[in-house]
């Protein structure tokens, strides 16, 4: 057993991003550290072309061990659960499709962990960039949620930004894998499992903060402009994972969480008038399609 560069899985789901892919692989690879292995599962993709890693895969798989898994879909918290099952390292990191590694950072990352064993996620920093890969922010944590940069150097602190401020993006974290045994996987009933996992882990103070950039967050245009309807769910969802972890909390934070539960509420509310007419026509189109295909299967 390596003790001193334990074994990290760098767990990676993928979905329709075979034009990102391969610069994903080329940044775990590129990063030195030696003891390292790469899992990802292809959870359905619409688009079947998965090109590039298997090409990738042709190239270095006697430089890095790696494990693909091609299955139909399950949905992305369902295949993060599954990536972990299958990790086999001390620690893991989690590695979205279209985003890359940067800074040579996981030897250093590790380290910190191995110091500090009373600690299970090392939260860092990402750039943002564009489809392009283009940086359009030096900084997912500060300039594009505009987390409060202070808070993040003590517990207390990260509590405040984690209950009330979220600001996590990217791949950013690297995680003592048996954390997953003391706070639980990923809810697969959530939109927001990361939100509620953190919620979860926060709670109990097991967080560091890294104060460098680890990796390149890919913004997409079509994830910017958004759906109504779709975010009108996703403030549902912050709002049921806030409650579903409140007693976690003392009193303090509590009311924090109670405040960003106000918060999305008032957004809804917002929303629901400005955007009344439009929501109305969308749901009276799907209705009209459903009840479409129900004729056609009489028919």
């Amino acid at each position: 057993m390596n003790t001193s560069n334990p074994l990290v899985s760098i767990i990676i789901p993928f979905y329709n991003h075979n034009d990102y892919i391969y610069k994903t692989l080329d940044s775990v690879l590129e990063d030195k550290y030696s003891n390292k292995e790469i899992v990802i599962i292809n959870d359905g993709s619409s688009n079947p072309n998965d090109s590039n890693i298997t090409k990738w895969i042709d190239k270095n798989s006697e430089i890095i061990k790696i494990k693909y898994i091609k299955r139909e879909n399950k949905g992305l918290t369902k295949t993060l659960n599954e990536l972990i099952s299958l990790a086999k390292g001390k620690y893991i990191l989690l590695c979205a499709s279209d985003d890359y590694l940067i800074n040579n950072t996981i030897k250093s990352r590790v380290d910190i962990l191995e110091n500090n064993p009373d600690k299970y996620l090392l939260l860092s920093d990402a750039i943002v960039i564009d489809e392009n890969n283009n940086i359009i922010y030096e900084s997912s944590l500060f300039d594009l949620y505009k987390g409060k940069k202070e808070n993040y150097f003590n517990d207390d602190g990260l509590k405040t930004e984690i209950t009330s401020n979220w600001s996590v993006a990217g791949a950013t974290h690297l995680i003592r894998k048996e954390l997953y045994d003391l706070v639980g996987l990923y809810d697969e009933n959530l939109l927001v499992e990361d939100y509620d996992f953190f919620l979860r882990v926060v709670a109990r103070d097991f967080i560091l903060y890294y104060d460098e950039k680890v990796s390149a967050y890919r913004r997409h245009e079509t994830n910017v402009s958004g759906d109504i309807l779709k975010e009108l769910k996703m403030f549902k969802e912050i709002k049921k994972v806030v409650l579903k972890n409140l007693y976690l909390f003392d009193d303090k934070y509590k009311h924090k969480l109670l405040t960003v539960v106000e918060y999305y509420e008032d957004k809804m509310k917002n929303y629901y008038l400005r955007n009344f007419i439009r929501i109305a026509r969308k749901k009276t189109k799907r209705h009209r399609d459903k009840v479409k295909k129900i004729f056609r299967k009489k028919k």
